[in-house]
């Protein structure tokens, strides 16, 4: 569990001078720029900025010199992207704010040993390859929650066909038939779908399906169940 030093070192808070003498260095670039956070990566003569669009930057207490890109460690456990792990806590940060009665979920009839939240568009081929697997996880113990990303966006024929499935009376045959190619019977209702899908773009998310385990990392694109069982028992997520 080396890697939980590293969360906790990135909660090291840079002092009050290193901070402000930061911002100002950026805000000197352009003024535009929104930051949200500067803290001291510790153990390194760095700080990490977080900006307001979710980007982070590197620097050093100076603000002279910055670089754009993942921060890693080279140690006796091996290689470990600093960067990727801040980004996870930021992710389960957020994913607290994702209601699970407004996702659509399956789960299994035998003990939940994982929870997967996937965004998934009802047209993606690969997220309709993925479904087909769903009985697979299932029997695995693995629950299986979808949240709305229609690539095309809000309004779009995807979009409707995800409300269409969202406010059928059995949600879960509904998204099953839609996977299957059938056009869902058009419904309406008050349903979470745009307030989803603007999530998943805050998450970073831009393509179906997108795969978040519950520690927070974030798998882009389909992964056959039995490599999707082994990737979660790995992390015990």
């Amino acid at each position: 569990m080396r890697w939980l030093a590293w969360v906790f070192a990135f909660g090291s808070v840079a002092t009050m001078a290193d901070e402000a003498r930061i911002r100002e260095a950026i805000t000197g670039i352009n003024p535009m720029i929104a930051i949200k956070s500067v803290d001291a990566v510790a153990q390194t003569p760095f700080f990490e900025v977080i900006l307001m669009s979710g980007e982070r930057i590197y620097t050093d207490k100076s603000g002279l010199y910055f670089v754009a890109g993942d921060l890693y460690n080279v140690g006796i456990g091996g290689v470990q992207n600093l960067t990727e792990i801040s980004r996870r806590v930021d992710r389960r940060a957020m994913l607290e704010h994702l209601d699970p009665s407004k996702l659509v979920v399956f789960s299994p009839v035998i003990e939940v040993t994982h929870r997967l939240l996937v965004f998934t568009d009802i047209d993606c081929g690969y997220c309709r390859r993925l479904h087909s697997e769903i009985d697979q996880l299932l029997e695995n113990g693995v629950e299986v929650r979808y949240a709305a990303f229609p690539r095309a966006g809000v309004g779009s024929d995807s979009y409707d066909k995800y409300v269409s499935v969202y406010c059928d009376n059995d949600q879960k045959t509904a998204m099953t038939l839609a996977k299957a190619g059938e056009t869902p019977e058009a419904a309406t209702c008050d349903n979470p779908v745009s307030d989803q899908y603007q999530l998943g773009q805050k998450l970073g998310v831009t393509g179906t399906p997108t795969l978040i385990f519950e520690n927070g990392e974030m798998q882009p694109g389909y992964l056959p169940w039995r490599d999707l069982l082994e990737r979660m028992n790995q992390l015990g997520s």
